[in-house]
C-alpha cells in the first residue's frame, strides 16, 4: 500500500506519543520526514512507513465526503 497523493497540500495533524502535543503540518511534509522532534516536549519522534500509512488513513477517512455525519 502506498501513501496517497491527494493529502500532500492537506494539514494532518499528528499528537506527540509521550506529551499528546499536537504536531500539525502539510501531508508532504510528514511523507517526506523520517524523525522529528516535538514542539512540547523535545523528545525525539521516528514516523516509519506503518505510521505514515496509518496517519494519511485516518485523514482521508475522515474528510471522505461518503462519511457519514452525526447531528
Amino acid at each position: 500500500m502506498s501513501i496517497p497523493q491527494n493529502l500532500n497540500e492537506t494539514d494532518l495533524r499528528f499528537e506527540c506519543p509521550r506529551c499528546r502535543h499536537p504536531i500539525i503540518r502539510k501531508g508532504s511534509w510528514f511523507k517526506s520526514v523520517a524523525t522529528f522532534k516535538c514542539g512540547g516536549c523535545q523528545t525525539s519522534i521516528r514516523l516509519g512507513y506503518p505510521a505514515k500509512l496509518r496517519l494519511f488513513e485516518k485523514h482521508r477517512q475522515s474528510a471522505s465526503p461518503n462519511r457519514i455525519s452525526q447531528a
